[in-house]
């Protein structure tokens, strides 16, 4: 009884320390989101494109206390666009060295960087290397829509090209004794290749290559023009990594000097004060009142039923159950005029994507509003699935769209069992009940009925496409699990313009009647969650020792990311772009 008196004692100090700590950290927080940054004349706004800019806000207590927040993707647009009309801002400098942003994320922010620029204000940007020699491709190709790029002497620019690798376990596989029993609709869907194959097919050659040149054409083109280049782009690529002191040569920079060298030239040229992009945004408020409204739901991650999640790798799942309950909310907006729905997801479970795409009908048809789809690095399976309740579909360049097709099976370990001297029996009630069991193949029955429902789901997957899109073409020549860049979707139809976040609000603000200086608000989805909600998710969860230790070890969880797809049932390959 006395020690159960002591476990009582310890439980209440603990509980007692941390309301303590979380009454100190709701001050110290509430201080810090309401403090008042002075922003003076002639500021210049410092943006570390190293960091991560989530297209979903975290909702991380611990980084809020430490300092920490990431600052979502959407506050970053907005906040260029916001200081190009911003008289106390003189101009923009940008750190790129080594960048997680995805492709189609790059363009969206090069666009705002050009828009920003016709204000006539500059925008610079610093580098200590474009990429660890190689897989600068993406980082160099946004350094060239500013006006200078300032890099550290002694350094590399690493645009290298674009190499996509895939592995393939089937050989180890057999050798442990697990097969891979998978069905698509039909020979571009690869997710599964990895795991039935032991190399690449020709249609999964054939995809990889026409991916791979879509992606490396729209980086060569834009970086010979923004430079305007008189060298030969290919033999630069060919001979890269090229030295910063070549890349001044070639016309791939303009100067070599020091970040602090650079910070006192800028001072020289008139700026008297430096501000992070991240303090600057803090400082924009939205507008507020019964004025028209534009809902911004954000669909990141993998697609599942359930809740939405994330993992401590930063992996999102995205639950339908949850979505459905941010439409629901939406719906109950007062002077609702518009949805954007910004999709960045590669698929997931067929099931759950259709939900939410009934969903987002049934708003549309509740409501008499337009739904504008914004795509962002992918919209593949079913996230291109879900883009079909739009009115209008906008994708950038390099989006990775529409894998309009299916895939479903098991592994089974029956070889396995086997050399391992365990044996499984039982009983079965119905031909098929067995289906799902790891321990046998499909059998005739199963397999027959297993790929009838694949057929299902493609014909109503391709009829939805026909119905949405208004195709005449044959659906077969863009579907059969196809992987399209947002450039051939647009050739395709299968969406309507290239673009990003401020094209997609522009389009909802013009198909809702609001006026060009007309006032109006924007409310995203999903909500931030409360100070009480961040504290209980510190509180149980153990994420942020973890993500500590993942972060200071060496090992290159993006692929063990992939890996993780293959428990759902319509996503992309586990392939891995470098570039």
């Amino acid at each position: 009884m006395r020690k159960f008196g002591k476990y009582i004692k310890s439980f209440c100090t603990v509980l007692g320390a941390l309301v303590i700590t979380g009454g100190i950290a709701a001050l110290f927080i509430g201080w810090y989101n309401n403090r008042r940054i002075y922003i003076p004349p002639h500021t210049m706004i410092m943006v570390d494109m190293n960091h991560n800019f989530s297209e979903v806000p975290t909702d991380n207590l611990l980084d809020e206390i430490l300092d920490r927040q990431s600052m979502s993707f959407q506050k970053l647009i907005k906040a260029i666009e916001i200081a190009a009309v911003d008289d106390r801002i003189d101009a923009i400098i940008a750190r790129i060295d080594v960048s997680n942003l995805e492709m189609a994320q790059i363009q969206d922010i090069a666009r705002a960087v050009t828009s920003y620029k016709t204000s006539g204000k500059p925008a610079y940007v610093f580098s200590q290397g474009f990429g660890p020699l190689g897989r600068g491709n993406r980082e160099y190709y946004l350094a060239t829509f500013f006006d200078k790029i300032y890099m550290q002497p002694h350094t590399s620019i690493g645009i290298t090209g674009i190499s996509i690798e895939v592995p393939f376990f089937k050989k180890l596989m057999d050798k442990i004794g697990v097969d891979a029993e998978f069905y698509t609709r039909y020979q571009y869907k690869t997710a599964m290749a990895s795991f039935t194959d032991d190399k690449m097919s020709e249609p999964f050659r054939e995809e990889m290559q026409n991916l791979g040149n879509e992606l490396m054409n729209e980086i060569k083109s834009d970086i010979k023009n923004n430079r305007k280049l008189t060298q030969n782009i290919d033999d630069l690529i060919n001979n890269a990594p090229i030295s910063s002191e070549d890349g001044v040569k070639f016309g791939l920079i303009d100067e070599l000097m020091y970040l602090p060298q650079l910070e006192e030239k800028l001072k020289g040229e008139g700026a008297e004060n430096f501000i992070s992009i991240e303090d600057y945004a803090s400082q924009i408020y939205p507008n507020t009142g019964n004025i028209p409204t534009i809902a911004y739901l954000n669909l990141n991650g993998i697609i599942n039923t359930g809740e939405t999640s994330s993992d401590i790798d930063g992996e999102y799942v995205l639950g339908s159950q949850s979505v459905l309950a941010d439409i629901s909310e939406i719906e109950d907006i007062n002077n609702l005029k518009a949805v954007i729905v910004r999709i960045d997801s590669p698929g997931g479970s067929y099931n759950a994507a259709d939900e939410i795409y009934f969903a987002l009908k049934q708003l549309k048809k509740n409501k008499n509003i337009p739904i504008i789809v914004s795509q962002s690095g992918y919209a593949a399976s079913g996230g291109y699935f879900i883009s079909l309740a739009g009115d209008y579909i906008i994708a950038e360049p390099t989006t990775i769209t529409g894998s309009i097709g299916v895939l479903g099976g098991k592994f089974t370990a029956q070889k396995l069992w086997e050399k391992l001297d365990i044996s499984w029996d039982g009983i079965k009630i119905g031909n098929n009940a067995g289906i799902l069991s790891i321990n046998t193949p499909f059998s005739d029955s199963e397999k027959e009925n297993f790929n009838a429902s694949l057929d299902e789901v493609y014909k109503d997957f391709t009829a939805k496409v026909m119905e949405n899109r208004k195709l005449t073409k044959n659906i077969d020549e863009i579907a059969r699990g196809r992987v399209w860049s947002g450039r051939q979707a647009l050739e395709l139809g299968l969406v309507d313009a290239l673009g990003g976040l401020d094209d997609a609000l522009l389009e909802a603000k013009k198909r809702s009647n609001i006026k060009p200086k007309q006032k109006f608000k924007i409310i995203s989805y999903p909500r931030e969650k409360s100070f009480s909600e961040k504290l209980r998710d510190l509180i149980l969860s153990g994420n942020a020792g973890i993500n500590k230790i993942i972060d200071n070890s060496s090992v290159d969880i993006r692929y063990l990311k992939l890996f993780k797809r293959c428990q759902y049932d319509t996503v992309l390959l586990p392939f891995s772009i470098n570039m």
